[in-house]
């Protein structure tokens, strides 16, 4: 029988997942639990498990390919009998190159199709590992495949990418070919009478005006679909400036989450997510903080932040900086933090973490003092409920309560 493995869907803002990394390949054999492949989702990395023994028949899917939620990835063939002889069965040399060709795709002729030189002497028909378009295009140009694959300089089997690969080698130094390639230059823009540097593809790109496409990534998608259901919300601000009644020995955000925890637990309502008409109010303070990893942004949660010291706290900003965030590190908050005092900004106003009930900004520290700006869900806290809130905070701090 076939087991499909599928994408799986992670988060409630995931519509695609990227496929980072195979631990498998088809005829391997595997076992309920065995780990079969890594995804990206929304903001963190993923392993995929298979939950029944087989042989993996087919891989549906490259390394880098974004995959539809619940779309399959791979098949497992559960058949004890039929899987164990597909295993065993071993192809020969001659099919196993057939069957590799046959995987050539248009995405891999890409851009290079269509522009190199057609009339040269043909070399003879070559035995060399290679798919039937990669060899005729290199008896097209004169390209002895098996020489330069025992030189490695071509991959084997070679497919048509590699032959138009290597042909414009002589034409673009690999830098330039880099640059071509990010920027998805059309190679028929040049005339292949000279070898072109990298210097002349960026004079190209600059009087061309040609912009770098940069795909967004499956977090960056996760943060734009999160704002667009954030301002959908009906929301309300208030603008507190804060005074610290107490010296500073460990990091401010520390102190920020440990403070805001206390006063989250005389405040039902921060600790609340609107679901379903209801609100649910959870009993521990869960807070998102915003992180700023490789270029990407994440909002990881420290949990029960209120049984736990500053020591603690600290030790937890430290550790989400530099390890690898799962799904269970992004969720179950109810109240967000955003700190960039750090970077000498005074004020600014920040949006509201997936179903959170507010967030609060946090600017830079002037004698003693610091603005925040506290963005509030009005459909779970009204003005009073949050003006109490805010007011407790302030006491807190100034009178150095919790600390």
């Amino acid at each position: 029988m076939e087991y499909k493995i599928v994408m799986p869907v992670l988060s409630d803002t995931m519509d695609k997942g990227k496929l980072i990394k195979w631990h498998v390949k088809e005829n391997d054999r595997v076992k309920k639990g065995d780990v079969i492949a890594e995804v990206e989702s929304d903001k963190a990395i993923m392993e995929v498990q298979t939950f029944k023994d087989g042989v993996v028949k087919k891989l549906l899917a490259k390394e880098g390919d974004e995959i539809e939620v619940k779309k399959p990835i791979a098949i497992i063939e559960t058949d004890t009998k039929e899987a164990e002889n597909k295993k065993e069965q071993e192809e020969k040399p001659k099919e196993r190159v057939q069957k590799n060709n046959l995987k050539e795709t248009k995405e891999e002729i890409s851009i290079f199709e269509d522009i190199l030189p057609a009339n040269k002497p043909k070399i003879a028909k070559t035995k060399a590992a290679a798919s039937p378009a990669a060899k005729k295009e290199a008896l097209k140009i004169n390209l002895d495949i098996e020489s330069l694959q025992k030189e490695g300089k071509i991959p084997t089997p070679a497919h048509l990418k590699d032959i138009k690969e290597t042909e414009l080698k002589k034409y673009f130094t690999p830098k330039a070919l880099k640059l071509i390639k990010e920027y998805q230059i059309d190679i028929n823009s040049f005339k292949l009478n000279k070898k072109y540097k990298e210097e002349d593809i960026k004079n190209f790109i600059k009087e061309n005006n040609i912009p770098k496409i940069s795909p967004l990534s499956s977090n960056q998608k996760a943060v734009i679909q999160n704002l667009k259901n954030s301002l959908q919300k009906p929301i309300f601000h208030i603008y507190e400036t804060i005074e610290i009644g107490f010296d500073i020995k460990f990091k401010f955000t520390a102190y920020f989450l440990k403070i805001l925890a206390k006063v989250m637990q005389n405040h039902p309502k921060t600790r609340a997510v609107l679901k379903q008409n209801s609100l649910q109010i959870y009993p521990s303070s869960n807070i998102s903080v915003a992180l700023a990893k490789d270029n990407e942004l994440y909002m990881a949660v420290i949990k029960k932040a209120e049984d736990k010291s500053l020591n603690q706290i600290e030790e937890w900003l430290k550790e989400i900086k530099t390890k690898k965030l799962s799904k269970e590190d992004m969720e179950g908050s109810t109240f967000g933090v955003s700190n960039l005092g750090m970077f000498k900004i005074e004020a600014f106003d920040a949006i509201i973490n997936k179903d959170d009930s507010a967030i609060a900004a946090i600017g830079e520290i002037k004698e003693n003092r610091f603005k925040t700006i506290f963005t509030f869900d009005h459909r779970i806290l009204n003005g009073k409920d949050a003006a109490l809130f805010v007011k407790e905070l302030k006491e807190a701090f100034l009178e150095g309560r919790y600390v």
